[in-house]
């Protein structure tokens, strides 16, 4: 059984998708699977050897240069010829302008871009040779917030006669009632159609929580299915609590977009307050984006916490495991609060699998909060008052730590176990390609 993975960014065990599908399909057999994806930066995995790369840059030479074909094949072995001094230059200018888009994001922009793949200049021999030579029998397909992926998929879909699996990571269905533009809720609308498109067209629909699971079934009127990234919780790691005047040391890893920086805001605030006779806590952050200036001086507060920037995917689990609380957070605002509602972080089954508590903020009504606090995983706080309460509950009774360290562990234990889900994931492949 052949599988064709497509994402958007290049496959990086650094970034959220990449790292999601090495945790999917890190046991699968290396030959059976290949990965199109439309960016211009390499891979970064131990999963993948076979790729199809298709980006921006390439389109718009294609449509000035009717000899040059937009997109490549090449395996993981050439990766060092093709990774030159060029390309890296083209990786590092093509990183600033998507991040430049992510914090400001315009939907003029947005329909630039689908505009630019309408164009077509991507359906050419160079793809169709690189699907008769793959021949996949499953494309696996992140649910993407962008029109071009979709008809990529679509394409593919045709071409190769292949089953289509779609994975719902985030909520690009719904449609958003407040704070927004009028041009934004257009987008909104053709984004949910392009999306209700792919998902009748899927041979399997799988959501991120449970509670776009049940939402999506009423939406689409399809039958949605689970699928949690997972992690080993044969072993659980030792924990003692911090010694005598030391800190509770509190560690946040990931995004700080969604308003989830001003809910480190208030966190940072309140340890700042008990902080002031002596110090109890210490906040340190870590995360791919920089921060704006009122980020910095909301965020970082002296004696309360500390930003220390981007850290590298090998030593997320060992960073997690060194501290004493780990952090999951949502946002409180209320635009945000539509965009994250149904979502459900990948980190936060690295939070579980690190033996450590989980301390989860947010929304009571976001899934990840809902989630937690069914499953009685984490500390949770769903107010600003709750924080102060929490915080205060920690301090005057640290054996809560040990206490959400366990809890933590036995969630993941129960939900998250990754050979579980790697086998029915692969069972549900397998039967698709056995259908035929």
């Amino acid at each position: 059984m052949k599988i064709l993975i497509i994402t958007r960014s290049a496959w990086d065990d650094s970034n959220s998708i990449g790292n999601t599908m090495s945790n999917f399909f890190q046991k699968y057999t290396i030959e059976n699977i290949a990965n199109l994806y439309v960016r211009s930066a390499m891979p970064n995995n131990r999963v993948c050897e076979n790729y199809y790369s298709i980006s921006d840059k390439d389109m718009l030479k294609s449509l000035f240069n009717f000899n040059n074909n937009a997109g490549k094949a090449f395996t993981w072995e050439i990766r060092t010829d093709v990774n030159s001094e060029s390309s890296l230059k083209d990786e590092i200018e093509e990183a600033k302008i998507y991040n430049f888009f992510r914090k400001n994001s315009s939907v003029l922009a947005i329909w630039g871009q689908d505009l630019l793949w309408r164009s077509g200049c991507w359906k050419n021999h160079n793809l169709d040779n690189f699907l008769d030579q793959f021949k996949p029998d499953i494309i696996f397909s992140p649910s993407f917030h962008t029109s071009y992926t979709h008809r990529i998929l679509w394409y593919i879909q045709k071409k190769t006669n292949a089953k289509v699996v779609l994975f719902h990571a985030d909520d690009y269905l719904s449609i958003y009632k407040n704070g927004i533009s009028f041009l934004e809720k257009v987008n909104q609308k053709i984004r949910a159609k392009v999306i209700e498109s792919s998902a009748l067209k899927a041979d399997i629909n799988y959501c991120i929580s449970r509670l776009q699971q049940e939402e999506y079934q009423k939406k689409i009127g399809k039958e949605m299915k689970l699928l949690y990234k997972g992690a080993d919780f044969s072993v659980q790691p030792d924990y003692s609590l911090p010694k005598a005047g030391k800190p509770i040391k509190i560690v946040y890893i990931g995004s700080i977009l969604y308003g989830r920086w001003k809910t480190l805001s208030l966190l940072a605030k309140e340890i700042s307050k008990i902080n002031k006779e002596k110090t109890k806590f210490e906040l340190i952050i870590y995360s791919q984006y920089g921060l704006t200036q009122e980020m910095k001086d909301k965020m970082i507060i002296e004696g309360a916490s500390i930003f220390m920037g981007k850290i590298p995917s090998d030593q997320v689990k060992y960073t997690l495991m060194n501290n004493d609380i780990v952090l999951h957070l949502e946002s409180f605002d209320d635009v945000e609060k539509q965009k994250t509602k149904l979502s459900f972080s990948t980190k936060i089954v690295d939070c579980l699998n690190s033996g450590r508590a989980l301390m989860a903020i947010g929304w009571e009504k976001a899934a990840s909060i809902n989630y937690l606090s069914e499953n009685d995983a984490a500390l949770v706080a769903t107010t600003e008052s709750e924080v102060v309460r929490l915080l205060q509950s920690i301090r005057v009774n640290p054996e809560l730590i040990r206490t959400y360290a366990k809890k933590s562990w036995e969630c993941g234990k129960r939900n998250h176990q990754i050979d579980e889900i790697q086998s029915n994931l692969l069972s549900d492949l397998m039967k698709l390609v056995e259908e035929d």
